[in-house]
């Protein structure tokens, strides 16, 4: 099995790269015009584009702090426009380029998750990469149906974005 640092901090990177991509490509395609995007909901109950990538965030810098016991760092959720939100993604790579990996070798040491123990192991595959990837899809949802034109590769990020 991969180390947690290799299922987390590398993919996390890479897909918040491509998250930043996907943005870029959501502004262009409103002609800048970004409070569609913004106030983007799948469905009434639904928290808007914002905060998906708060979440996004937040749970990679969670995994940081839990799990590779970095000191945390307080943000706010303020983020109202797409440059905000586009310096919220880069301030989130920087925190993760600063991880080193053997911060996270203990699968088995004991993190706390709201109230909530778990071994680090169970924490990042039953908790962390699920959310990120919960918030992540959702995102990309947002944009395809707000009428970007991104496809799977574009969220793969295997296409020039």
């Amino acid at each position: 099995m991969p180390s947690l640092y290799d299922t987390t901090i590398p993919p996390f990177i890479r897909n918040l790269k491509t998250l930043s991509s996907l943005l870029k490509k959501g502004l262009q395609h409103t002609s800048n015009e970004e409070s569609t995007l913004l106030a983007s909901r799948l469905i009434e109950d639904m928290k808007p584009l914002p905060y998906q990538i708060q979440r996004i965030s937040d749970t990679a810098k969670g995994v940081a702090v839990r799990v590779a016991k970095v000191p945390t760092e307080a943000w706010a959720d303020d983020e109202t426009t797409f440059e905000q939100l586009q310096a919220r993604i880069a301030k989130t790579i920087a925190f993760l380029e600063k991880i080193d990996p053997k911060s996270m070798d203990g699968e088995d040491e004991m993190v706390e998750f709201f109230g909530t123990q778990l071994k680090a192991k169970d924490y990042v595959l039953n908790v962390a990469v699920p959310n990120f990837y919960f918030h992540y899809v959702t995102a990309y949802g947002l944009l395809r149906k707000e009428g970007v034109p991104i496809g799977k590769q574009d969220y793969l990020g295997n296409k020039n974005i």
